[in-house]
């Protein structure tokens, strides 16, 4: 399932000093999916969140569409063109009192589920999947350093890492298991060569919290995993992890879509 991962920001009412919901689409992805500058979408509120829907270039009739989706709660988009960085890409914003229909507020953390001709949009809510704190990641890649194949990759990145013990430095195990793992935090006062035989024990993965790269501002933790500790867990590049966490652990898991609504 292609996901994205996006924000209900806000912008001004006009004229007014109040505030209404908005959320921005853009992104090479719209352009696969049939959502190319110019074309029209209709925008509907369902429970729990909005779809998108890109409408029939050879629509009879504008007016009934516009007052049939107005009927529905809903609006009538147009897929902009914007430049960023001297290229050029498709985008959309919506913006109205339909985004508060579907369920979402200023803030809050969606999640987007997309295939050609539609985008459905969900809240990202930790409590509804079980978890009491969440981030959301997607598996990557980087190319093997001889073969140049895709190798699965991992990344955790944050000043988050600090608050549950996981700053730069920091000794952990990698657990995989069945579509899970799990990274547990070790004692600093261990010995490294007992961290070792427990790991080999347990057939487990070291992995030191490392200091993100690129990074100029002031050093963010960071977390690479790839290869074959990847692979036993049987994520794949292009899947969306939920990563829950607690002092001393951290684990990810594949998201469950069911339990968002999709």
């Amino acid at each position: 399932m292609n996901t994205k991962l996006l924000t209900v920001t806000h912008v001004r009412k006009s004229g007014t000093a109040g505030i209404r919901p908005r959320i921005t689409f853009s992104g090479d992805w719209l352009n696969d999916i049939g959502f190319v500058p110019g074309a029209l979408l209709q925008v509907l509120p369902e429970p729990n969140g909005l779809v998108f829907h890109l409408c029939n270039d050879n629509v009879d009739r504008y007016s009934d569409l516009f007052q049939s989706t107005k009927e529905k709660g809903g609006n009538l988009l147009r897929v902009g063109l914007c430049t960023t960085d001297g290229k050029q890409g498709a985008t959309f914003v919506t913006s109205g009192e339909y985004i508060y229909k579907g369920g979402l507020t200023i803030g809050d953390s969606i999640i987007a589920t997309y295939e050609y001709g539609i985008i459905r949009v969900r809240k990202l809510d930790p409590y509804k999947l079980g978890f009491e704190k969440l981030r959301i990641i997607t598996v990557s890649h980087i190319k093997h350093k001889y073969t140049k194949e895709p190798v699965t990759k991992v990344r955790i990145c944050g000043y988050w890492l600090n608050e549950i013990g996981f700053q730069i430095g920091a000794i952990a195990t990698a657990q995989s298991d069945c579509r899970v793992m799990t990274l547990r935090l070790q004692d600093k006062n261990t010995e490294y060569n007992a961290i070792m035989k427990y790991v080999r024990k347990h057939k487990m993965k070291i992995v030191q919290v490392s200091k993100e790269p690129h990074n100029r501002g002031e050093p963010r933790p960071c977390i690479f995993m790839s290869g074959s500790c990847v692979d036993k867990t049987g994520f794949q590049i292009g899947d969306t992890l939920a990563v829950s966490y607690e002092n001393g652990v951290i684990k990810l898991q594949m998201l469950d879509f069911e339990a968002l609504g999709f």
